[in-house]
């Protein structure tokens, strides 16, 4: 006998109408391969969208099933309402949790999934742009921001706004044997294999902090980051006292100094490995590294790629 799989996609405002219909096509398409073939199939998905109307939730379609076996919220690329959902949807998130609902969420839709009490004691992922915002409201929650995927038995989180198909393609594989999800990345013109967001992931640091001093330090490693400058030096630049110096740029900036630059080398060796084609060697000495296999470990590290891997992925060049 064939089983339904509930999926209610809670409809935030804001949230990614890509991903949504991106959902519901990827299950619907799932659906369909999976009856091709199997003559019998154990699983079967259907999906409704759920509507939050005064703070209420309630299905858009008519005759879903109230009590869904997957619930996911999707990602709210726009607007900030997953910062502070209202009480009764944290309430209905929780309700399905513990009536045993496998409850899901993609890039932003982690706030709301900790909001409800979901991610207390686990590990989670969010857009890793997204990280300060998430440990300032949620600092207890154990935050990863490398993976695109954490999945436990009864809660998976997602990281970016695209995440929605490795969350989607997770789940067809919770139910439906493997080589459907094969078929199904082949289909869609997806990867199936494991991605990290660490392969994606940018240098940004703050510089909107207000701290002057600091700033002209930071200022002054992006222009020269490939020459060496000890922390003396930046703090004779900030006019301060070192241990003053190294408290203030850890505060404003979330590194230390040392770790700053070399995430500012790091950044210019992926544009580098990104629209170029020197070899290997000459991007470590161009963005300040003398010892090679120093800097493709900590590249390595970095991304969870060598920098070959990381050229191949993303610029399709060969040269090494």
């Amino acid at each position: 006998m064939t089983q339904t799989i509930h999926i209610a996609i809670l409809m935030i405002p804001g949230a990614a109408q890509s991903a949504t219909y991106g959902l519901i096509d990827l299950f619907q398409t799932a659906n369909h391969i999976c009856q091709e073939s199997i003559p019998e199939p154990k699983a079967l998905f259907e999906v409704s969208r759920w509507l939050i109307n005064d703070g209420k939730v309630t299905s858009e379609k008519k005759g879903a099933a109230k009590d869904p076996s997957i619930v996911i919220v999707p990602p709210v690329p726009g607007g900030q309402e997953y910062m502070e959902p209202p009480t009764d949807v944290s309430t209905w998130l929780l309700k399905r949790h513990k009536e045993g609902a496998l409850t899901c969420s993609a890039c932003a839709g982690a706030f709301m999934l900790a909001d409800a009490g979901l991610l207390d004691g686990r590990q989670a992922t969010t857009h890793w742009r997204l990280a300060d915002a998430f440990k300032q409201k949620f600092p207890d929650i154990e935050l990863n921001i490398d993976s695109i995927l954490i999945s436990d038995p009864d809660v998976v989180t997602a990281g970016g706004v695209m995440s929605w198909i490795d969350l989607g393609l997770h789940l067809v594989g919770r139910y439906m044997p493997p080589h459907i999800v094969m078929e199904l990345g082949r289909f869609l013109l997806v990867d199936t294999g494991t991605r990290y967001q660490s392969f994606y992931r940018s240098f940004l640091p703050p510089v909107d902090h207000g701290d002057k001093a600091i700033l002209k330090v930071q200022q002054q490693i992006h222009r020269d980051y490939q020459q060496p400058i000890s922390v003396a030096e930046m703090a004779q630049l900030a006019n301060l006292g070192e241990r003053t110096f190294l408290r203030r740029f850890h505060k404003v900036t979330g590194y230390r100094p040392a770790e700053y630059l070399q995430q500012q080398r790091l950044q210019k060796a992926r544009e580098l490995l990104e629209t170029g084609t020197l070899q290997v060697e000459q991007i470590a000495w161009q963005v300040g590294y003398e010892d090679v296999s120093a800097f493709r470990k900590m590249f390595h590290k970095q991304t969870g790629l060598s920098p070959r891997e990381y050229r191949q992925r993303f610029s399709g060049g060969s040269k090494m």
